[in-house]
């Protein structure tokens, strides 16, 4: 019984301890999800760069193959016009810097306190005189810091800007040491009022220099309204946009312009360039269908839109974007004739009856009609689906010459005994009131119908 007793108490304690750590490692999971972190890594350089801000204290760690150091500092940092020397912290700042070097590790404390700057040099784990050493050793480190990390960015742009214009930021940029960095100066020195010439150069700059897809399209989507506000601009901006290879963030770049109330039909064409480099059938599709859903198109945009569907292979994403392009208004011939072009390669019954069914919407002259029974013909194969067509055509008021060639057409595209007859019935009602005419190219059709049930319903239909 005693024995009992214990393993129940050995059991409960157990429990416990498991309830605890429990507890604990969920309030450490929240005061991690508190803190924003970035992760970059640059194969071109082989650095990688890591940055987490947790309560407004910044910890960044940088590591290549001859360097290890980390950074941890509250506050706004100013530095020396020369990047040597930290001349001022803001209130309660402090920053502190370790570095470790072929195995020599060595740390640096800086803090404003009173309107003063305190500062402390150690050497592996003994405080040195900061004076001359430390300070000899931050003038050599700080340069680099600088660069591979956004310390004194804003500071740093303003005052290369003030200094060299555009190009002496655009020259420190390409000296920095990661895509993180670099994309943080890009946007400080959007924040000012450039010429369409320094926009280009910008834009230049960031395709050539930005390595990554996230970064550059960050970049490209921050001041698109200027970006896409003269032929230069436009033209650097398709060059940079070409530079990013994934489709998902080129799609994303696409969509946010889009939404751009300023852009006119002819940058709208310019953007659709750039969609010719999307090979995803999912984001192409999106891209297609946000312009067709946003924007009212001129004629050669329609066409550029009709003709970019024949990049999708998917008959799902290339439908969507057909039936899309089928509820603007005022369709011209040429819309048309690249419509049906792009309808040429759906494989799929389903998906092309959906398309074709999307047609019936629409008044029907004798050329479009011409053109819809054209489309059943090559794109429907399955007897169900060209009989479902049919039907809902019959719903359509058909004059004579409109019927006959319907008739003829249903002949021609459905072999079915079934639903032969039953397309036929659904034309019986304007049959019975139209001339001898079609009614003689009805009984024609009736009369291919092997099977006599279904020859027999179809006859008993208009009589």
């Amino acid at each position: 019984m005693k024995k009992t007793n214990i393993m129940k108490v050995a059991i409960n304690l157990s429990k416990m301890f498991y309830v605890r750590i429990l507890l604990a490692l969920l309030v450490f999971q929240g005061q991690t999800m508190l803190a924003q972190s970035v992760s970059v890594s640059n194969s071109k350089k082989n650095q990688t760069y890591t940055s987490v801000v947790n309560n407004g204290v910044h910890k960044i760690h940088v590591k290549n193959s001859k360097t290890d150091f980390k950074v941890e500092y509250e506050g706004e940092i100013t530095l020396s016009d020369d990047d040597k020397d930290i001349v001022d912290i803001s209130r309660g700042g402090f920053i502190e810097i370790k570095k470790s070097s072929f195995g020599k590790k060595r740390k640096i404390v800086i803090e404003a306190e009173s309107g003063k700057l305190n500062k402390r040099y150690y050497v592996g784990w003994s405080e040195k005189d900061y004076y001359p050493e430390g300070k000899a050793w931050l003038a050599e480190i700080l340069p680099e810091i600088v660069r591979s990390t956004t310390i004194g960015a804003e500071s740093r742009v303003n005052r290369f800007f003030d200094k060299g214009g555009v190009n002496a930021v655009l020259a420190e940029i390409r000296e920095l040491k990661s895509d993180y960095v670099q994309a943080k100066y890009f946007g400080y020195l959007l924040q000012r009022d450039l010429s369409n010439s320094e926009l280009t150069r910008v834009l230049q700059s960031s395709g050539k220099n930005i390595k990554s897809d996230y970064y550059l399209a960050q970049i490209l989507k921050s001041n698109q309204k200027a970006f896409l506000s003269s032929p230069e601009t436009i033209s650097a901006y398709i060059t940079a946009s070409k530079n990013i290879g994934s489709d998902y963030y080129m799609a994303q770049v696409l969509r946010e312009a889009i939404k751009t109330d300023d852009i006119n039909d002819n940058q709208l064409t310019d953007l659709l360039q750039i969609s010719e480099d999307i090979g995803s059938d999912y984001y192409l599709s999106q891209v297609l269908t946000d312009i067709l859903k946003n924007r009212e198109l001129n004629k050669s945009n329609m066409n550029k839109i009709m003709k970019l569907s024949n990049n999708i292979n998917s008959d799902y994403y290339k439908s969507q974007v057909l039936k899309k392009a089928l509820n603007k208004k005022n369709l011209s011939s040429e819309n048309y004739e690249t419509f049906i072009s792009s309808m040429d390669d759906i494989g799929s019954d389903y998906y092309a009856s959906g398309v074709i069914n999307g047609l019936l919407k629409k008044d029907l002259d004798d050329k479009s009609l011409d053109k819809l029974l054209q489309l059943i013909t090559k794109n429907v194969s399955s007897d169900y689906y060209a009989s479902g067509i049919y039907k809902r055509l019959s719903k359509k008021k058909l004059n004579d010459n409109q019927l006959i060639k319907v008739m003829d057409a249903m002949k021609r595209n459905i072999s079915s005994s079934n639903y032969l007859s039953s397309s036929l019935i659904s034309f019986a009602p304007q049959v019975k009131n139209s001339s001898q005419r079609v009614k003689d190219a009805y009984m024609k059709v009736a009369k291919s119908i092997s099977s006599d049930t279904y020859f027999g319903r179809a006859m008993k239909a208009i009589y």
